[in-house]
């Protein structure tokens, strides 16, 4: 180990690097996968979805407030059923003064039940429908009161009273809590309970047994007539919730910890081909010594006992490595995978991951140990110009390499093209928004934004929509429209309200016809490319549809995650909504600190008396939100192809630096025989160049077919142009040129007569 130090260091770094990716990745994995697994029933519990217009994947949690109950009633598969409005999980309380974070959660007496959740002390007051008391967790009563009894203290300025104290759940579950209030008082009434939602969950409870299929389609073609119609449900598993619903807000979607799970253990095998690539390399070169331990008197068993001494030192050593890589990014890693765990839980599942792939390590060492021992001399002096095992490991490794740094170029020119496009339909650089909501606030603002000197436009936008982030919209649904099929059905549109400066603002972009104007009336409205389609229109201009008529059409506007499809829009002239003010506005380049900072002054100064509620968003960074994902991804795969790229290229040092040594004989025998330096040095470099080329055809290949398929998800795409594959290439062909050349050269200028007579 310490005469091939430098091999040595790079497999430890490579396989503790990979060690930590892969094992940090499967634990995270397989924590997003047993939420609310600790339930006793939690293979029996589903949660009800349905269509939603509004959400971007066109299906919901959100249901109306009686549906749990209701559905109990009706199928007699359902043993318990209850009503859940999920914690904010930037939810806070404020006690005596000071912030505190705290996952408050709204439902009915069912919930204690299904979850397990006893009363411990205290009265049952919190379960009263409108009831401002809440209950609190044993664990959040200390964090806030200390050892005070909490029954009757109040928190957020005395609007809410604590009347119990509550065993509580595991965080690791989707309805996590730390107190428990009943619904709303505006939700009580029989008359509003079914069309209004603050965002209600119907969590069920099956029979065991039950046929999930056939259950599934009577819940399917079930209606609920009420004031709302609801139709067409679905049910997902408790369990499964976390990772399969696509609207649940996550710093890293779960197919990206996929990804990073099986990079670092593309990153372990890189290390252990590069390892056993250069064991069998050296194992070559001291047959003899080993032939002359058998000699010695040095039994087969103790010769693979050697041998494996090495090999474990190496794996040890690196998980060593590895656990100091993962004391320094714990945090990072916790914060990021929002993970509720002790660091030696988490040393010992990462441990327990890792061991598992130590072992099929070990038993991959003794395989080809076992080969070699099976092997004889002078069968392998005769084998080993043919050296197939070398040159496969050298093209795995050169697969991976490549295809680690092709896959993480398409996704970083994908992130560019999205935060630079211009064909989103609207412009979003430099423009930020402020609203403040009070009375006495319209007019007011706008007039102050423009005595900053880094605004350079305004905008009054009271009674619009925001485009970033996107806030709240209308919809309808649309019955009839100028040549509508016959068996045609109604289209659910949203509605946006805009104004000709709004329009201006963001720069919308004009397909047909024209913008709206100030003198328009109201039944004038513009549509996006949706809308149109799904009218089935070719020229929509001057096209009517229940009271409207189209002036223009619009480019689709994707102002929201970019791998959503936008929906028919149409777009009308604004109308004023409560009192407030909300104003965009646009500022110069590099001054959004400076521009923010006297806002926040402007606001504090002149509108903290009237203002019961503030906002300052910047539309780049609300945009960027949608993309976090993405870029924790790329941070995550450029290190390991960083570290990848880094084995390969010491791999090929080391691999080139043993054949020299295994072949000095050879090259020694070419001198004599007039061969330049030149020459030799061409004669590895060829050798390498036909590996790189079959590499990089296999890498290729797969990149594309993976990065193609990734890119399908996306509504607007980056092309992967030619200029990706030859820079890869060629980078890679002066890597080896360069590691080659320096070991080949200085092999290639020694004395011969010297190299013959040590022979």
């Amino acid at each position: 180990m310490w005469k091939y130090r430098n091999q040595t260091l790079i497999s430890v770094i490579g396989l503790a690097v990979g060690f930590t990716c892969f094992a940090l990745a499967t634990l995270w994995i397989v924590y997003e996968m047993t939420y609310d697994s600790f339930l006793k029933n939690a293979k029996q519990m589903y949660v009800i979805y349905k269509p939603d217009t509004f959400s971007p994947t066109g299906i919901s949690r959100r249901s109306p407030n009686p549906l749990a109950g209701r559905l109990h009633a009706t199928f007699p598969e359902i043993v318990q059923a209850t009503t859940v409005i999920p914690a904010y999980r930037a939810g806070k309380v404020t006690v005596e003064g000071a912030d505190f974070p705290a996952l408050i959660i709204r439902t009915d007496s069912s919930f204690l039940q299904m979850f397990d959740v006893k009363i411990l002390e205290g009265s049952r007051e919190f379960l009263v429908p409108g009831s401002t008391k809440f209950a609190i967790t044993r664990e959040k009563a200390r964090q806030l009161f200390g050892n005070e009894n909490p029954i009757g203290k109040t928190i957020n300025n005395e609007t809410i009273e604590i009347c119990a104290v509550v065993s509580g759940i595991s965080k690791q579950s989707n309805y996590a809590f730390d107190l428990i209030g009943s619904f709303r008082a505006q939700s009580v009434d029989p008359n509003q309970m079914w069309n209004v939602s603050y965002g209600e969950n119907a969590i069920i409870e099956l029979l065991p047994g039950t046929n999930i299929e056939a259950f599934e389609k009577k819940l399917y073609e079930y209606e609920v007539n009420e004031r709302v119609k609801v139709t067409k449900m679905t049910i997902k598993p408790l369990t499964k919730l976390r990772y399969i619903d696509p609207n649940i807000d996550r710093e890293v979607q779960f197919q990206h910890i996929l990804i990073f799970s099986v990079s670092g253990l593309l990153v372990v095998l890189c290390s252990l081909l590069n390892y056993l690539t250069l064991f069998v390399s050296r194992f070559r070169i001291r047959q003899k010594e080993l032939a002359l331990r058998v000699v010695c008197g040095a039994s087969g068993g103790s010769l693979l006992a050697m041998l494996s001494v090495e090999f474990t030192l190496t794996l040890l050593l690196s998980v060593l490595l590895g656990c100091l890589t993962t004391q320094m990014f714990i945090r990072t890693f916790l914060s990021l995978s929002e993970i509720s765990m002790s660091l030696p839980v988490i040393y010992r599942e990462s441990l327990m991951y890792i061991g598992g792939v130590i072992l099929i390590s070990l038993l991959l060492f003794w395989l080809i140990l076992f080969i070699f021992r099976r092997r004889s001399l002078n069968l392998s002096i005769r084998r080993s110009n043919k050296k197939l095992f070398r040159k496969a490991s050298v093209v795995v490794q050169l697969v991976i390499s490549i295809g680690f740094a092709f896959c993480t170029i398409v996704i970083l020119k994908q992130m560019y093209f999205l935060h630079h496009t211009d064909e989103l339909g609207f412009s979003f650089q430099n423009r930020g928004m402020v609203s403040i909501w009070g009375e006495g606030v319209d007019g007011v603002l706008e007039n102050n934004l423009k005595q900053i000197p880094e605004i350079t436009e305004t905008v009054d936008a009271l009674g619009m929509q925001n485009l970033t982030p996107q806030s709240g919209r209308s919809s309808r649904g649309i019955s009839t429209w100028d040549d509508k099929p016959v068996d045609a059905d109604g289209i659910s549109f949203e509605i946006m309200d805009v104004s000709p400066e709004y329009i201006a603002f963001y720069n919308f972009q004009l397909l047909a016809g024209e913008m709206l104007t100030a003198a328009d009336p109201d039944s004038l409205v513009l549509l996006n490319e949706s809308a149109v389609k799904a009218f089935g229109w070719h020229d929509a201009v001057g096209k009517r549809f229940d009271d409207f008529m189209v002036k223009g059409v619009i480019k689709d506007i994707y102002n929201f995650a970019p791998t959503v499809q936008p929906k028919p829009i149409y777009y009308r002239k604004r109308s004023h909504g409560s009192d407030g003010s909300m104003v965009l506005f646009k500022y110069q380049e590099g001054t959004w600190k400076s521009c923010k900072e006297k806002i926040e002054k402007m606001i504090k100064n002149d509108f903290s008396e009237m203002a019961r509620y503030t906002q300052i968003l910047k539309a780049e960074e609300e945009y960027d939100k949608f993309l976090k994902s993405e870029d924790a991804l790329i941070k995550l795969l450029s290190f390991v192809s960083a570290i990848c790229i880094l084995i390969c290229v010491f791999g090929f040092v080391s691999l080139v630096s043993l054949t020299c040594e295994e072949r000095h004989k050879s090259i020694a025998i070419h001198k004599i025989n007039g061969a330049t330096t030149g020459n030799i040095i061409a004669i590895f470099a060829k050798e390498y160049a036909l590996l790189l080329i079959v590499g990089a055809a296999f890498a290729f290949s797969t990149g594309f077919f993976i990065m193609h398929r990734w890119l399908e998800q996306y509504v607007k795409q980056t092309d992967i142009p030619v200029w990706v594959y030859l820079s890869i290439l060629f980078i890679m062909a002066m890597v080896i040129v360069l590691c080659i050349g320096w070991q080949v050269y200085k092999a290639s200028i020694a004395n011969p007569a010297e190299t013959i007579s040590k022979e």
